[in-house]
């Protein structure tokens, strides 16, 4: 039989050493339970000492984001610990039904996963991208991101706080920022990419290769491997990852419990 426990200090350690068993594939637990404490609460499943799986709710986000990880005999009773609406779950495909049962009303999405190491990958060279690092390029990468309409609105200082604290390249073109990518999450194990995004009216011109280029070399200098989530159905996307040398390892799913917001 086994028992769930809150994430506290007596028990945190024990989590953490299983967690480093398999670093890529719990890197959000991993980072998060250790980085970010304030906005991380986690529920571990444990039977006969060994753990079986967590759900942690993340709120540094623009709605709660919800890991679910374990074995399917113990989802249904950590999912009890989830918000009762307005999140998002991520969690593997096998465990979809139980999720279905407690949230009837989820609308789902398959995303791949992929990883690229060092002895894998194709550099795509620009002297037209760069690191961002000021205030104007904080400026125009609000600019460029008020073409995406599937996200909340952000003010400049947020994007200032962004390019301040995380690695995000731009490909400009005659001034304009016309493609950025950028690493969301930094371990010596992964970096998480993330954010991939090109104004609508500059694609198809190689410019996102160029930028998620950058920021993957800057990546596979730092840490031992580089990964991201793509939209299954995103074909474009992934054919500019797999051009760079990232690989499916394989699926998630993004669950939306009411929020409307899709990957």
């Amino acid at each position: 039989m086994f028992e769930i426990e809150k994430l506290n200090e007596a028990n945190k350690q024990r989590i953490i050493d299983f967690l480093k068993s398999d670093v890529i594939g719990h890197v959000f637990a991993f980072y998060d339970i250790q980085h970010d404490p304030q906005h991380t609460t986690m529920y571990a499943a444990f039977e006969n000492g060994n753990l079986k799986g967590y759900i942690l709710i993340y709120t540094a986000t623009d709605v709660p984001s919800i890991i679910l990880e374990c074995k399917e005999y113990v989802a249904e009773a950590l999912i009890e610990y989830a918000p009762r609406d307005n999140f998002i779950i991520h969690a593997p495909p096998n465990l979809l039904p139980s999720v279905q049962r407690k949230f009837p009303n989820e609308k789902h999405y398959v995303e791949n996963w992929m990883l690229i190491r060092g002895r894998k990958a194709h550099y795509h060279r620009s002297e037209l991208a760069r690191r961002l690092s000021t205030e104007d390029d904080a400026l125009r990468l609000a600019e460029l991101l008020s073409n995406r309409k599937d996200r909340p609105a952000r003010a400049l200082k947020k994007y200032i706080e962004w390019i301040t604290k995380m690695p995000v390249y731009g490909l400009f073109t005659n001034g304009r920022l016309v493609s950025y990518a950028g690493s969301f999450l930094q371990l010596p194990q992964v970096w998480m990419m993330g954010g991939v995004f090109t104004q609508p009216r500059d694609r198809n011109k190689g410019y996102a290769t160029l930028a998620v280029s950058a920021i993957t070399e800057e990546a596979l200098r730092k840490a031992e491997t580089a990964a991201l989530f793509v939209r299954s159905d995103n074909y474009s996307a992934i054919r500019v990852y797999e051009k760079i040398g990232y690989e499916k390892i394989g699926e998630k799913l993004w669950v939306d419990i009411g929020t409307g917001l899709r990957p």
